[in-house]
């Protein structure tokens, strides 16, 4: 599979997930919301690693100028990301606050799910040559499977 097609797999376990978190089905309690957010949490932390381990390095070894620029801006984003879910973390899934941070979580992340599936898979595309986008994705689907045992 191409890591293309690999990341947008994540990007949409992911937008399901925010989906689960806007639209609950019966009552949701606190905890619910926790257990919501760890899960998000959790893919949003296998996502980055995984891109900084294998994709954008991949990527960065092209000679494309503008590839580097897209991956600083991802970078931005997810330092962006990373503080949401270190506030979200520390906060009770009870306080007042907690909605309207995950909502902001949640449209960081939409941010960057754009960034890539607008901008950073068509570098890929233009920059490395079909068979290398399949080894990066079986690269991927090894290293998340290892992470996830990790993480467990």
């Amino acid at each position: 599979m191409k890591v293309t097609v690999f990341l947008r797999n994540d990007h949409d376990t992911l937008k399901s997930l925010f989906e689960r978190f806007k639209n609950p089905s019966g009552s949701r309690t606190p905890n619910g919301k926790k257990d919501l957010f760890n899960d998000i949490q959790r893919e949003v932390l296998l996502h980055y690693q995984m891109g900084v381990e294998i994709f954008y390095p991949a990527l960065a070894g092209t000679s494309s100028e503008r590839s580097a620029e897209i991956m600083a801006s991802a970078e931005r984003e997810y330092r962006t990301v990373e503080k949401s879910i270190e506030e979200l973390s520390s906060m009770n899934a009870s306080d007042k606050e907690f909605e309207s941070k995950m909502n902001q979580l949640m449209e960081e992340v939409q941010r960057h799910i754009d960034l890539e599936e607008e901008e950073i898979f068509d570098e890929a595309r233009k920059n490395l040559p079909e068979l290398r986008l399949e080894e990066l994705g079986l690269e991927m689907a090894d290293r998340r499977k290892i992470l996830s045992t990790l993480a467990a």
